[in-house]
């Protein structure tokens, strides 16, 4: 037998057989392997990777570090059904890539803002809309990756669905001062303009645009009833003006303004007048214009129909009045319908304090006073004139007075009155000039050196006049 042992024999057991075949199979696949990564390296292919498990100790550092939550998560105390929400965003390391919202209400909790973990808003404030009447608060969740960081909730904030006012009756397009308006209504509505049936909530109604300077008379309070409605009656204005407008308001709610309205003057009432308060005197009527104006118990001007008024004074001098000035005498002018006035001017010779009235049938006399002075100097003449006395002694005080052409002292001047001698001889002492006070110049200190017979003059600008005749002894 050789010594080579032969896998083919019948001899050999089977499965030593096996074992070998496998074996050869392996042995020709591990040369294969070889040849490949040698041809591998040689023609420049990636290298191959492999790896193993394996135990034992070893040392090493991590950094750790957190996500900041939001904090100052802020809104109103109360709000309509749009919810202003603010924060202060997260601070340090790791930055908040952004932020979500949510409302609480109670125990139940929703996203607000349309905000969500998938959705987050990059700002630090939002508004969360439509929101539904009740007390809510919010929190706010910063987001970064997979990280989270929620705030504290905010304070709380009431929401009153209440949004504006709507006036479902207006007031007429056109009232009478001082009468009652048509009763106003006005009802609340939601912030989508829906009706809303809300009772107990109290509105105001006031002026809006006040084109007259009006002043708002009536209960200027109400409360809406159970369909959510508020009447106001017994409204009136007392001035007159056009494009007046009502504005209805409540608290929390935006207010609304009525459609525009006229307020027309009512019945006349009274007469006013005016006109300047002094004049000289002349005569023809230069003093003016006056005017008087009809109108109602409010002071509003009334241009509805004619009023005819008579005119008159208290003067005891030649007194007459005209329409234009210097214009022929009339006793009466009229308030012409589509008109609230008339005009008219006065003259007086006479000079003094009067009183110029007016009446008109149905409605109070009306006066109004009128200073009358003295027109332009036109006379001088002695009041106490030169007396005779001793030789170089002073004579009595001497007054002289300037008048205007209807004999209207002239109470002061801006001229002095001047007084001289009129015969060459003597030899006159004290004459001072003097203005004129209380009407009068008066020359207290005069005196004549030489005996004779004198006469003095009074001089006043252009005009003059001479004494009677006395005696110097």
């Amino acid at each position: 037998m050789s010594g080579r042992h032969n896998t083919s024999s019948p001899e050999c057991p089977r499965g030593f057989r096996r074992g070998l075949v496998l074996f050869q199979r392996l042995i020709r696949r591990g040369i294969a392997v070889c040849v490949a990564l040698v041809l591998a390296v040689l023609l420049g292919a990636p290298a191959a990777s492999a790896y193993w498990s394996a135990t034992g100790k070893g040392s090493t550092t991590a950094a750790v570090t957190t996500l900041a939550p939001p904090t100052n998560v802020t809104v109103p105390s109360s709000s309509n059904s749009n919810v202003s929400v603010s924060w202060t965003g997260s601070a340090g390391t790791p930055a908040a890539t952004g932020y979500f919202v949510s409302r609480i209400t109670g125990s139940t909790s929703v996203l607000a803002c349309g905000s969500s973990p998938a959705s987050p808003i990059a700002g630090t404030s939002c508004t969360d809309s439509s929101v539904p009447e009740g007390t809510h608060t919010y929190l706010v969740t910063a987001v970064h990756r997979s990280w989270t960081a929620v705030s504290a909730a905010s304070g709380n904030v009431t929401v009153n669905n209440m949004d504006t006012i709507n006036f479902i009756v207006q007031p007429a397009a056109s009232a009478t001062a001082g009468a009652s308006l048509q009763g106003v209504t006005v009802e609340l509505r939601t912030a989508l303009g829906l009706k809303l049936m809300k009772p107990g909530v109290q509105m105001t109604i006031g002026i809006g645009n006040n084109p007259g300077g009006g002043t708002l008379s009536g209960t200027l309070t109400a409360t809406t009833d159970t369909w959510g409605e508020a009447t106001f009656t017994g409204l009136s204005i007392n001035k007159a003006g056009t494009g007046y407008t009502l504005l209805a308001s409540s608290p929390g709610v935006s207010g609304s303004v009525s459609a525009p309205f006229t307020v027309t003057a009512a019945a006349a009432a009274q007469l006013v007048v005016t006109g300047p308060a002094a004049g000289t005197a002349s005569a023809a009527a230069n003093i003016g214009p006056f005017t008087v104006q009809r109108q109602d118990a409010y002071g509003n001007p009334v241009i509805a129909g004619n009023t005819a008024l008579t005119l008159s004074s208290n003067s005891s001098g030649t007194k007459l009045f005209a329409t234009t000035a210097g214009g022929s005498a009339v006793t009466t002018v009229t308030i012409v319908a589509g008109s609230a006035s008339a005009s008219f001017y006065y003259g007086d010779t006479k000079a003094g304090s009067y009183s110029v009235s007016i009446t008109a049938a149905g409605l109070a006399q009306v006066s109004t006073p009128v200073n009358v002075s003295a027109s332009t100097a036109a006379i001088i003449e002695f009041v106490q004139g030169p007396v005779g006395t001793a030789n170089g002694q002073t004579m009595a005080p001497v007054t002289a007075q300037v008048l205007d052409a209807f004999r209207n002292p002239l109470i002061t001047s801006a001229n002095p009155v001047t007084i001289t001698k009129v015969e060459q001889s003597g030899n006159l002492r004290g004459a001072t000039p003097q203005y004129l006070a209380g009407g009068l110049a008066t020359f207290s200190g005069l005196s004549i050196t030489g005996k004779g017979a004198y006469h003095l003059m009074a001089h006043y600008g252009t005009l003059s006049v001479t004494s009677a005749g006395f005696n110097i002894t």
